[in-house]
């Protein structure tokens, strides 16, 4: 009987396909759970709403063999306080169901990410390293990590994984830069605009940021996992980068002229855009015709908008083995467009 049983909770978005793929080649038994009836992966699968006790409770018996959880779940909510206090309930709510069911847990690993140390206001204290001070509360990512050291202090160990703007597959979520660059690239293409960065000049040339190849993520997962290492780790693609340095090689991969940095709202012209973007999977015989299924605009909207540095230290990691952080991120972003074409998503 397999003793490695991880219940994979949020499988559905960028950061749960690349911890499936890694999770599944690395031999472990896997379940996974979230709101839907059904899940895109081959996986036994629970449906079950988070914010309920009474509905994980039903899973009781799948839950007893669990010994780990890799938890990538997410609600967004624009007040920070009521965000904070659904995602906590959501997880607090799964650590007790899996641990009332008599299971073998004995290992959390769950996703933070840029907004740990402030990202999301626009500035913070850059290269970040895991043990600087958190910004003034509240947050989603201070509840789940205090309430991972007080079950810590009862014998679980317990991992914050903390990746930044992570690269990879997935439908329908709302923090995929590599899926919008896609769509973004396709549509300068197609209406003969060259690729113009959708953002201020400071942003373009001055600012330093790093982002983290999904798969990348995947392997830190199970080095995490089978090393049991515990505590918070920044897990990158390893280097840095200006978009003014990569933006170019973007360009020539679409066949289009660079262009300039040119400030818009991603969010308010691809919604205006969706009959072309219908259009243009027509045509390509593309396998998603609706454009909010494959990137949504605000992200990128933040993302390159913001202009001051934005890049982790990713030493610690590093220093405790994980050795898998040496792409190139220009190459992650090509090779993310080149999966997209091979997979029908973009022409």
């Amino acid at each position: 009987m397999n003793n490695k049983h991880v219940l994979l909770v949020g499988a559905t978005g960028v950061v749960g396909f690349a911890a499936h793929d890694a999770f599944h080649q690395a031999g472990w038994q896997i379940t996974t759970l979230g709101r839907s009836p059904r899940s895109p992966h081959a996986s036994p699968h629970l449906s079950a709403d988070l914010t309920s006790a009474d509905d994980l409770s039903k899973h009781r018996d799948a839950f007893a063999s669990v010994t780990h959880i890799f938890y990538a779940a997410l609600r967004q909510d624009p007040d920070p306080g009521v965000e904070a206090d659904i995602n906590a309930l959501m997880f607090e709510n799964l650590i007790a169901a899996v641990r009332s069911s008599a299971s073998a847990l004995k290992h959390i690993i769950f996703i933070q990410g840029g907004k740990v140390y402030g990202a999301h206001l626009g500035v913070y204290r850059t290269p970040a390293r895991e043990e600087d001070s958190r910004h003034f509360p509240p947050n989603l990512y201070f509840r789940h990590e205090d309430y991972a050291r007080k079950i810590g202090d009862e014998g679980i160990g317990w991992t914050a994984l903390r990746p930044d703007i992570v690269i990879g597959h997935s439908f329908g979520s709302p923090m995929n830069l590599g899926n919008l660059i896609g769509v973004y690239g396709t549509i300068c293409r197609e209406t003969g605009t060259a690729l113009h960065f959708p953002g201020p000049d400071e942003a373009y040339r001055n600012m330093l940021v790093n982002i983290t190849d999904s798969r990348i993520l995947g392997q830190s997962a199970i080095w995490a996992a089978e090393n049991e290492k515990f505590g918070a780790f920044n897990i990158t693609n390893g280097d840095v980068f200006r978009w003014c340095h990569v933006w170019p090689k973007l360009a020539d991969w679409f066949g289009v002229p660079v262009g300039e940095a040119q400030p818009v709202s991603l969010d308010e012209r691809l919604s205006a855009l969706k009959p072309l973007w219908t259009s243009i999977a027509e045509k390509a015989q593309l396998k998603e015709k609706e454009i909010d299924k494959l990137a949504l605009g605000g992200f990128g909207d933040f993302i390159f908008h913001v202009e001051k540095d934005a890049i982790f230290d990713v030493t610690k990691a590093r220093r405790e083995g994980f050795n898998a952080m040496v792409a190139r991120s220009d190459e992650v972003l090509i090779a993310h467009l080149d999966a997209m074409r091979g997979s029908k998503l973009i022409p």
